[in-house]
């Protein structure tokens, strides 16, 4: 695989984008995915101000970043509600102009949320979502950014066979897949196989580890993920992208080198080569 990146989300509270920039840098990181959350990467403050600060700071350790996205918790795309979803893609036509400023090449966004008790019995979310993600692709088309689609719990496209599904009969040129394993365990989709479907329209790939049937996003080596079978799957689709570590703990910094180094024991290289 071509790169080996790091994703700033366990570091929102507590350092900004440049700053964290910088630490991962001194721990060997180059490669930067960032959550776009206050106190951290504001898309509501001063989009050019901040990205301008994340940008030197990349530049400075001749790294580069590979997309942004919004906390998951924080819109719904596919809202009943027409304002929320109208608000949503307004926060993440913000997050483009950062991503767009930082030269990111992607987006990433998730699918809407659904109601876990009552869903509607058809397709009117599925409705309300094609209309935000034919806007957003709109705008990062004219922007130079393509849009990556995440697997999360709760989403109307959380498995992979639903994005297949979707995608398949929507057929949309810029919108890639970003397939996490964690995200698929909780669901009780098995990782590998999820790989396997999604083949050809994998991106960018999320790793990180969780005990059995719970969402969690631990240090790699530290839960029940299976990263043998994983990187099986990678290489039987002939995978030549780059993988993120999206580790969250405590001791975020420390446990994203240890979970590189459990990768490094285990066999997976990056790089040319």
């Amino acid at each position: 695989m071509k790169y080996l990146g790091v994703h700033t989300f366990g570091f929102v509270w507590d350092r900004d984008a440049a700053t964290a920039t910088r630490d991962l840098a001194a721990r060997g990181f180059r490669e930067f995915q960032y959550l776009a959350s206050a106190q951290h990467l504001d898309p509501w403050a001063d989009v050019k101000a901040q990205a301008r600060a994340v940008r030197d700071a990349v530049a400075e350790v001749d790294g580069r970043t590979l997309a942004v996205d919004l906390p998951s918790s924080e819109t719904n795309l596919a809202s009943p509600n027409r304002e929320i979803a109208d608000v949503s893609v307004r926060a993440y036509l913000r997050v483009l102009d950062i991503a767009s400023e930082l030269g990111a090449p992607w987006l990433t966004i998730n699918s809407g949320r659904k109601h876990v008790l009552l869903p509607p019995p058809d397709d009117r979310l599925v409705d309300v979502f094609r209309g935000s993600l034919e806007h957003l692709v709109r705008a990062a088309e004219s922007r130079g950014v393509r849009i990556l689609l995440e697997n999360i719990p709760g989403t109307l496209l959380a498995d992979a066979p639903a994005a297949k599904k979707f995608l398949d009969e929507e057929d949309y040129g810029a919108v890639d897949v970003l397939y996490d394993v964690t995200n698929a365990a909780a669901l009780g989709e098995r990782p590998a196989s999820g790989i396997r479907l999604l083949a050809d329209r994998i991106r960018l790939v999320h790793l990180s580890d969780a005990p059995v049937g719970q969402w969690r996003h631990d240090p790699i080596g530290t839960g029940a993920i299976d990263f043998a079978e994983i990187h099986g799957a990678l290489g039987e689709i002939g995978y030549e992208e780059g993988v993120v570590i999206e580790a969250i703990s405590d001791d975020t910094l420390n446990d994203l080198v240890a979970s590189r180094q459990y990768l490094a024991e285990a066999g997976w290289r990056f790089g040319p080569g």
